[in-house]
């Protein structure tokens, strides 16, 4: 019997498959409106997502965080044979309602409203990929770790390490094999961004950030969530 080749979610790897599956990624999102002034997350960093979890082939996609619904859109259109379901903390903002008009006709979606830290665990199945952009920081972080010490996620990429923030220190420090969308070697996708934003020359470049965390923890979860409790708590101190 053959041995499943687990797919490669090295830097070098999620490039080369980034650059292949660019054409139909730009089919996907040609028509969807950019949010400009709404912050979210880039289409570049969207690209690598797609790129890293393509090979895995997942059923199920946990979105934590939808905002307006862009990237939900996003997801639903390059992962037409997964289930999207997508968690929103607050059902009465005006995001809320702008997310849910935009993403009526898709049918591989499921918009859920409540704490994510709650329902993620609770709908996650073995496979899934999850893209967490909301809970925010640490806390972030720690819903990550939590999920990931299940086994069950084949990935998981959380936004907003942007450089010297405390959180992306603790995973550069504590995190082997984890990666940033602003690393210089993804520069040349930061076009898809530059042709689809009107604001361009009011923005700075470094909002969001993606970071990819691998399904295999670096050590023993127990020892990861003393180390996060510490870094927390001595951070509160000073």
């Amino acid at each position: 019997m053959l041995e499943q080749t687990v797919p490669s979610l090295a830097k070098a790897a999620v490039l080369e498959r980034a650059g292949a599956l660019l054409p139909k990624f730009r089919e996907a999102i040609a028509d969807i409106p950019p949010e400009a002034g709404f912050g979210g997350i880039w289409e570049s960093e969207l690209l690598l997502f797609y790129a890293a979890v393509q090979p895995f082939a997942p059923q199920q996609i946990l979105e934590s965080g939808r905002a307006r619904g862009k990237s939900t859109l996003v997801l639903a259109r390059c992962f037409p044979e997964a289930r999207i379901v997508s968690v929103e903390l607050d059902s009465a903002s005006l995001n809320a309602a702008a997310a849910e008009a935009k993403l009526r006709p898709y049918h591989n979606v499921e918009l859920v409203y409540g704490d994510s830290r709650q329902i993620l665990p609770q709908r996650l199945q073995h496979g899934d990929a999850v893209l967490i952009d909301g809970p925010k920081d640490f806390r972030a972080l720690e819903l990550a770790l939590d999920l990931l010490g299940t086994g069950r996620p084949c990935l998981i990429f959380v936004h907003d390490f942007p450089p010297r923030t405390p959180w992306r220190r603790f995973v550069e420090r504590h995190w082997r094999g984890a990666f940033f969308g602003d690393d210089p070697m993804f520069e040349p996708f930061w076009t898809l961004d530059d042709e689809r934003d009107p604001r361009r020359d009011q923005r700075r470049r470094a909002y969001g950030v993606f970071v990819c965390l691998p399904p295999e923890l670096p050590a023993p979860y127990w020892r990861l969530r003393l180390s996060l409790l510490l870094t927390r708590a001595l951070r509160r101190v000073v």
